[in-house]
């Protein structure tokens, strides 16, 4: 049976921020599945400026939690992003979010999270990261923690602002 585009966007509409994960590990055919979409992404002039370090070391993920990429200390690994520099461009942003699809696809949950403070150059000595190349981002991913999701109190912010005030036509 063929996908329809209404299944499609409804599968790209479905995609959520989870931060609730269990203990249960992922898989070597989740994670290269991850990486194949990722390595896919589109870049400018097709240069691929990025390089993915893939960490499931809890003492490292715990770290990269505590240097402000709090859904990485509890996610089964974290795809780490490095670029050529300190100022990634907005390819990466396409990168993290085609990860993020691939995890969920796998019914898995992630979350895009920001490395801050000492986080980057710390992340570089912890993992041989060469100092010429830029670490801020990185995809959390995990099995998704249900209970904790259900714990959490309701965002009421949660919505979506309507296509009115989201979108503008030919103008502001």
């Amino acid at each position: 049976m063929s996908q329809t585009v209404d299944d499609t966007v409804r599968f790209l509409r479905s995609l959520r921020t989870i931060r609730e994960y269990t203990s249960e590990p992922l898989s070597d055919a989740e994670i290269n599945d991850i990486l194949e979409v990722g390595r896919w992404s589109a870049s400018g002039g097709n240069r691929q400026p990025w390089d993915v370090v893939v960490v499931r070391d809890r003492a490292t993920l715990e770290k990269f939690g505590n240097w402000g990429a709090k859904p990485a200390a509890t996610a089964a690994a974290a795809f780490l992003i490095t670029t050529p520099d300190e100022n990634p461009s907005a390819d990466v942003g396409r990168l993290c979010e085609r990860m993020l699809l691939a995890a969920h696809a796998h019914g898995l949950g992630s979350c895009l999270a920001t490395l801050k403070n000492e986080g980057p150059e710390e992340t570089k000595k912890l993992l041989n990261i060469p100092a010429e190349r830029g670490v801020r981002f990185l995809v959390a991913v995990g099995h998704i923690d249900t209970a904790a999701r259900k714990a959490l109190p309701k965002n009421p912010n949660a919505g979506r602002k309507p296509l009115t005030e989201f979108a503008h036509w030919d103008r502001y």
